[in-house]
């Protein structure tokens, strides 16, 4: 199995910004240190949900202050930017971090968002689609002509060329469009699984899709495990494990409830976006046959394992979260990562991981 660790950098009113910068930082060299295969970094603007705003000046950081895990984007909104400068950004942390470099993108849902950017979000599907097919020539090919409805460029070199061959691995997206997850099999491009597909027990359904798909489309998949978000935390007492997050536990539903939609003030849903007017049905079928909710992660070492059994019966064998949940104290992130290194996940590596060299807590 595949682990990862997942940043968003939410604030929560406890920490100021740069506690919550510099904390994350540390849990990232810790996970490193520990073995963790990846960490996943997402984007988000205009509210405390995510601080990564300036998601590539934080990847490249992460890449400077890290030696072996890989560093992966989940996601670079794609609409929000010049396809030509996430291939120009994501080729130089490539070539600075040695190789280490996964690009996940998503054509992004959050209004605000879109408002806040000066882009429409009733042409998010077709800018990302567009865009992905710029980044991936522009990285492939030695000068760049590109005639599309939102870029145009002719004999571009665009540089430096990621180190991988022929490029970084890409991740698509998917949340609760079967679309998307057609559309990326289509590629050929795995998917990633986070949101509301976790926790409305349809990522058994996405798998599946996507691998009928991808057979239907001729590519080879048997090897690939698309990485699915589950959110993590790893205590010695199971009293701890439910008394932590009280008072803390739904900081980020409160947030994304309020601004986490496609959905106009006046109802209207753009194109492309249909598939949530049916959130609420799902959430109603959730946990009735065909919707397998995955369980949470959350426990001591040995119920962890165990719940990790439960998921691998699933389908499910890479598996990426947070370790913890906003206003956690620091050192018991920590505790939460360390715990998580050394005692559950040498129970499904071949080996075991390295002890800890931090002092944490």
């Amino acid at each position: 199995m595949r682990f990862g660790i997942f940043y968003i950098a939410q604030w929560h009113e406890s920490k100021t910004q740069e506690q919550t910068l510099r904390e994350a930082i540390e849990e990232i060299q810790l996970a490193d240190r520990l073995g963790i295969d990846e960490v996943w970094l997402g984007e988000h603007h205009f509210s405390r949900l995510g601080l990564l705003s300036g998601i590539f000046s934080f990847a490249g950081y992460v890449a400077a202050r890290t030696e072996r895990i890989r560093v992966g984007t989940a996601i670079i909104v794609l609409p929000f930017r010049n396809p030509i400068v996430v291939a120009e950004e994501a080729a130089t942390i490539d070539v600075l971090s040695g190789g280490r470099f996964d690009l996940g993108v998503g054509a992004g849902y959050q209004r605000q968002e879109f408002d806040g950017m000066g882009a429409r979000l009733e042409e998010a599907r077709e800018r990302f689609q567009e865009s992905l097919d710029v980044i991936t020539r522009a990285w492939t090919e030695d000068t760049l002509t590109f005639h599309g409805k939102f870029t145009n460029v002719e004999d571009l070199q665009v540089i430096p060329k990621p180190l991988q061959v022929p490029h970084p691995p890409l991740f698509i997206a998917a949340s609760t469009s079967p679309s998307s997850v057609e559309y990326a099999a289509g590629l050929g491009i795995p998917i990633m699984l986070r949101g509301p597909t976790s926790t409305m027990g349809q990522v058994p359904q996405a798998i599946r899709l996507w691998r009928d798909t991808m057979e239907k489309s001729g590519y080879e998949h048997a090897h690939i495990d698309p990485p699915v978000s589950i959110d993590i935390y790893v205590a010695p007492t199971m009293e701890e494990v439910e008394q932590d997050p009280v008072g803390r536990d739904d900081f980020m539903l409160k947030i994304v409830d309020k601004i986490g939609s496609p959905v106009g003030k006046d109802g209207t849903i753009p194109g492309g976006y249909e598939a949530w007017t049916n959130r609420q049905r799902d959430r109603e079928l959730a946990g009735q046959p065909g919707y397998d909710v995955l369980p949470t992660l959350r426990g001591t070492p040995e119920v962890v394992a165990e719940r990790i059994e439960e998921v691998r019966g699933l389908g499910i064998n890479h598996i990426f979260g947070y370790f913890g949940f906003p206003g956690l104290p620091h050192e018991k992130v920590m505790r939460s990562i360390e715990m998580f290194a050394t005692e559950v996940m040498p129970r499904f590596r071949d080996a075991p991981a390295e002890a800890s060299t931090a002092g944490s807590g």
